[in-house]
């Protein structure tokens, strides 16, 4: 029992740490090499199922990509009823398989207690056997009666549909309006069979917006739904084959250092748990503070408007990861977890790496073919373009129907213009920047996004609820959560973080903001980068207080707040996003 509250202990204080995301990271890191964004996506899509709008996701590229094994290994932190994995499902399997019948009062109907035909034998006169067939047959009515207004429920709410292959078209239009949010609740009617009984007409009732994965999207019919939804594409570079390989060899080699499930999975697992819980009454959802958010986002495009729903369910999901850390709003019998501007940093630093991909719903792969090659020149004829292709991929070149698929879709997300020359079709580049440059470059202009944030705060603060309650939770004692009470001015310090803690002051009607002057702001900055640029990192020692197989950040230790990465890649990523875009020296 004792082993029990200390582990119970030590994974609260996981749960409460600054980098829990890169903990999780790290973990999942053990078992899928590179492919950060596309874990991310498939976490957060997993999250989302206990938040009452869930997020859908397509994960596209060729066939060995790891497309399934992103999903397979990232969901094994979830509970495993909430994951259903489908194949090509009918109407009727998907109803026999997962749903459950139920009578017009909503309590379970069991088939098996249909009234029993009395045998004249088993009674001792003729007139007990007759009333004994009367009271059957009034059984019988009332039991058909209780059938035909039966209906069967398949309860989608608070769970993780992956799609392994294409949902037969009739499963998909049956599903469709609850996979796209339309509505929460449809009715469906269908005639079936059962062995031995007559035809009959079932009634199914679909309830519940689930979290969604698809992964194989060839079909047309699903198109309208993937403008709904996140696109991600796992990697298929040369490095992340050398790791998957390496780490394919590791698990044949030593299956016991496999076998068993690591303090970190069992603590991510313990955490998503809890989280269920807390999130399950389907009174608690996400509240983001920051009523100018939607000015950082691109707007040139209808499909814009959709997007920023997007990011805001992902932000929402981020958000929830860190509930433990954050303070929410109790408005009557509702629960708001209320993001943080750290939250809003790391949703777009995520969301930037698949925010291509998501707006044209298109994998990666052709949109490096785009800007790789097509829009280095005017005009291509196909064979000029498959020529070029095959020069720079020598070692996977391919035929020039192959090219001409990709320039088709290129073509219908609007990056290429085709134009008939004769018999020729000539393929011109319409785009000539990167689209997910916008978000970039918000996200490495960080003194600028800080400020343009807590500008966006203040405005909520003015328009905060005076008569509601704030709540933190406290630090674990005695193997239980301290759910306490705190002020507007407490609640402000944990939402901004620390990039405005030394500038945050209350004042007796409000919050007030300050800010440093240019030239002490700028002196502080190059002080700080100095500092950086004369230590460097080149290993660890065994009293280190570095988490173990996590890499810190020089730039974050110097101001007191140590900020730890699962791999290299993620520590550059971070500090050209908060840094500044200055590379320290150990960042290769």
């Amino acid at each position: 029992m004792e082993n029990s509250k200390v582990s119970a202990k030590n994974f609260v204080e996981v749960w409460r740490t600054q980098n829990l995301l890169d903990y999780v990271l790290s973990d999942l890191e053990k078992r899928v090499k590179r492919d950060r964004p596309t874990k991310l996506s498939v976490f957060f899509t997993g999250l989302s199922a206990y938040l009452p709008e869930p997020i859908n996701l397509f994960l596209k590229g060729e066939s060995g990509i790891g497309k399934s094994y992103n999903v397979v290994e990232t969901l094994r932190y979830f509970p495993q009823e909430d994951i259903w994995f489908l194949g090509g499902l009918s109407p009727k399997a998907l109803i026999h398989e997962h749903g459950v019948l139920l009578n017009k009062y909503g309590e379970p109907l069991d088939l098996s207690e249909k009234p029993v035909k009395p045998k004249k034998k088993d009674y001792e006169s003729e007139e007990e056997y007759r009333e004994a067939l009367k009271e059957y047959r009034e059984e019988q009515k009332a039991y058909a009666e209780e059938i035909r207004n039966s209906y069967t429920l398949i309860n989608l709410r608070h769970k993780i549909l992956v799609f392994l292959e294409a949902p037969e078209f009739e499963t998909f239009r049956m599903l469709y309006p609850i996979l796209s949010h339309d509505t929460e609740r449809i009715e469906y009617r269908f005639t079936d069979k059962s062995a031995k009984g007559p035809l009959r007409t079932v009634k199914v009732v679909i309830e519940g917006w689930p979290a969604t994965i698809f992964l194989t999207t060839d079909k047309r019919y699903m198109e309208e739904l993937a403008t709904r939804s996140f696109t991600a594409t796992p990697e298929g570079s040369k490095e992340k084959i050398l790791e998957a390989n390496k780490l394919t060899n590791l698990k044949v080699s030593f299956p016991w250092q496999f076998s068993e499930e690591t303090e970190a999975t069992k603590c991510i697992k313990a955490l998503i748990e809890s989280l269920k819980r807390q999130l399950l009454d389907d009174k608690t959802d996400v509240l983001i503070p920051f009523p100018n958010l939607y000015e950082l986002f691109p707007r040139e495009i209808v499909r814009d408007m959709r997007d920023f729903q997007h990011f805001c369910q992902f932000l929402k999901a981020i958000t929830v990861l860190h509930f433990y850390q954050r303070p929410f709003l109790k408005i009557g019998e509702r629960r708001f977890i209320i993001s943080s501007m750290e939250d809003v940093f790391k949703a777009l630093e995520v969301y930037s790496e698949v925010f291509e991909t998501t707006r044209t719903g298109t994998e990666q792969r052709i949109l490096k073919f785009y800007y790789e090659i097509v829009k280095t020149k005017e005009s291509w004829y196909l064979s000029e373009i498959t020529a070029k292709y095959n020069e720079l991929h020598r070692e996977r070149s391919l035929s020039s129907d192959s090219i001409a698929l990709m320039l088709k879709r290129l073509s219908e997300i609007g990056y290429v213009d085709v134009q008939k020359e004769g018999r020729l079709n000539v393929y011109r580049p319409l785009i000539m920047g990167e689209e997910k440059g916008e978000i970039h470059r918000i996200l490495e202009n960080r003194e600028s996004l800080n400020s343009k944030l807590e500008t966006s705060f203040k405005e909520w603060l003015n328009e905060y609820p005076k008569n509601t309650q704030l709540f933190y939770y406290k630090n674990f004692s005695e193997n239980k959560w301290g759910e306490t009470e705190i002020s507007i001015d407490e609640a402000s310090r944990i939402i901004l973080g620390s990039f405005s803690i030394e500038n945050f002051s209350s004042v007796k009607n409000g919050i007030s903001f300050g800010y440093p002057s240019e030239e002490k702001s700028k002196l502080k900055l190059e002080n700080k980068l100095e500092d950086a640029r004369k230590t460097e990192i080149r290993g660890f020692s065994p009293n280190s207080e570095f988490p173990k197989g996590l890499i810190p950040c020089e730039f974050c230790a110097k101001q007191g707040k140590p900020m730890f990465f699962a791999t290299k890649h993620d520590l550059e990523l971070h500090v050209r996003a908060f840094h500044s875009g200055e590379k320290p020296d150990y960042v290769r």
